[in-house]
C-alpha cells in the first residue's frame, strides 16, 4: 500500500541520523571552547583598565601606592567582587588624571615641599609640577569632574572653578548640586554670576544649595537676587530660609529692610532666620522690629530676636528682655539671659 502524500513529504523533511551526529558534534565543540574560555582566560572577562586619562586617587596614597592596590584587587576580582569595588573599598576615586596630579602637587607643597622636590617624588616635570602650583591654571573642562565629592572638588580650589561654573548647566541633577556646593567652599567670586543664574535651576533643591553657596562668597552683588528670593512666595520655605541666612553672612545693610519684612512672614522658619540674620547685621534699625518679634507665637522665633538684640547691644532692649525672662520655654529665657548679660557687660 503506498504511504500518503503528506506523510511521505514529512518524513523526507526530517534530518538523518548521521546529519544528526554531526550537528551535535559542532555544537559540542563550540560549548567546549566557551569553557575552555572562560577557565583558562578569566582575566580577560572579568579585569579591565581604565582609560589612560582617568586614574586612581586617595589622598594619602602616591601614584605608586594606587599602582600596587591595584594589582592586589586586580587578583581578588571574581564575578562577585569588582575591580571598582575592591579600589573603592579601599578609599580611592576614579579621576581625570590632571585632577589627581593637580591634587598630589598642592597636598606636598602645603607640606613644605620645592617644586623640583614635588617633580622627583611625583615623577612629573618641574614645569607641570610649576603650573598645577599657579593660581591661574584651569582644570581641563570633564564631564566626570561634578561626580567627585564636594570635599574634593573644594581641595582643588580655585582651578576648578571654570569646569565646575560649566558644570551648573549638566543634565544630571547631582552634578549641578555638587558644582554648586564646591563652587560656594571654593569662594571664586566668578562664580557669582553663574550662580545667581542657578537661582532660577528647576530643582527647588538646588535653588537652595546656590543661596548657601552665594552666602558663604559674600559678595554683595548676590543682595538684590536673594532678596528676591526671600520675598517670592513661589520658592519653597527652606529656599526662603536660607536666602535669610545668606543675607545675614553677606552682611550688606540693603538687606535690613527686607529681613525686618520678612519678621511678619506666614513661615515661621522665615520669621526665625530672619530674627538671626538681623543680629548679624548689627544695624540700629533692627532693634524696634525686634524687639516687637519678642512677642511672636513661636518660641524659634522669639529667641532668635532675643539673642540678636543682645549682639546688637541696643540699651533699649533691657526691659523687653527682662519681661522675656518670665518667657513659658527655657530656651527663650535663656537666650533673653545671656543678651541681657551682654547688654550689662557693654553698658558705659
Amino acid at each position: 500500500m503506498e504511504e500518503p502524500p503528506p506523510l511521505r513529504k514529512k518524513r523526507e523533511e526530517q534530518p538523518s541520523p548521521g546529519r544528526l551526529a554531526a550537528r551535535d558534534k559542532v555544537l559540542l565543540g563550540i560549548l567546549l571552547t566557551l569553557a575552555l574560555v572562560s577557565c583558562a582566560a578569566p582575566s580577560k572577562i572579568f579585569h579591565y583598565q581604565p582609560s589612560p586619562d582617568l586614574v586612581w586617587y586617595r589622598q594619602d596614597a602616591s601614584e605608586a601606592a594606587a599602582r600596587a592596590d591595584l594589582d592586589a584587587c586586580q587578583g581578588t576580582v571574581s564575578a562577585t567582587r569588582t575591580l571598582t569595588g575592591c579600589m573603592q573599598g579601599k578609599g580611592y576615586l576614579l579621576m581625570d588624571r590632571p585632577v589627581a596630579e593637580l591634587l598630589r602637587v598642592r597636598a606636598l607643597k602645603e607640606k613644605g615641599l620645592a617644586a623640583g622636590t614635588i617633580a622627583e617624588r611625583l615623577q612629573l616635570s618641574q614645569a607641570k609640577v610649576e603650573t598645577y602650583l599657579d593660581d591661574r591654571y584651569q582644570l581641563p573642562d570633564s564631564p566626570s569632574l561634578g561626580r567627585l565629592p564636594v570635599e574634593v572638588l573644594a581641595k582643588a580650589g580655585k582651578s576648578a572653578a571654570k569646569p565646575l561654573i560649566g558644570a551648573l548647566s549638566a543634565d544630571d541633577p547631582l552634578v549641578r548640586r555638587q558644582a554648586v556646593d564646591a563652587l560656594g567652599r571654593i569662594g571664586d567670586r566668578r562664580a557669582v554670576e553663574p550662580l545667581i543664574g542657578t537661582l532660577k535651576d528647576r530643582d527647588s533643591l538646588i535653588r537652595g544649595h546656590a543661596v548657601e553657596a552665594l552666602g558663604r562668597i559674600k559678595d554683595p552683588q548676590a543682595v538684590t537676587p536673594l532678596v528676591a528670593v526671600l520675598n517670592s512666595k513661589e520658592q519653597p520655605s527652606h529656599v526662603r530660609m536660607s536666602a535669610a541666612e545668606a543675607l545675614g553672612a553677606i552682611g550688606d545693610p540693603r538687606a535690613v529692610e527686607p529681613l525686618t519684612l520678612a519678621l511678619l512672614d506666614e513661615h515661621w522658619g522665615v520669621r526665625s532666620r530672619a530674627a538671626q540674620a538681623l543680629g548679624r547685621l548689627k544695624d540700629p534699625r533692627a532693634v524696634a522690629p525686634l524687639i516687637g518679634t519678642l512677642q511672636d507665637k513661636e518660641a524659634a522665633v522669639r529667641a532668635n530676636a532675643a539673642e540678636s538684640l543682645g549682639e546688637l547691644g541696643d540699651r533699649r532692649a533691657v526691659k523687653p528682655l527682662t519681661a522675656v525672662l518670665q518667657d513659658p520655654d527655657r530656651d527663650v529665657r535663656k537666650k533673653a539671659d545671656l543678651a541681657l548679660r551682654r547688654l550689662t557687660e557693654t553698658a558705659p
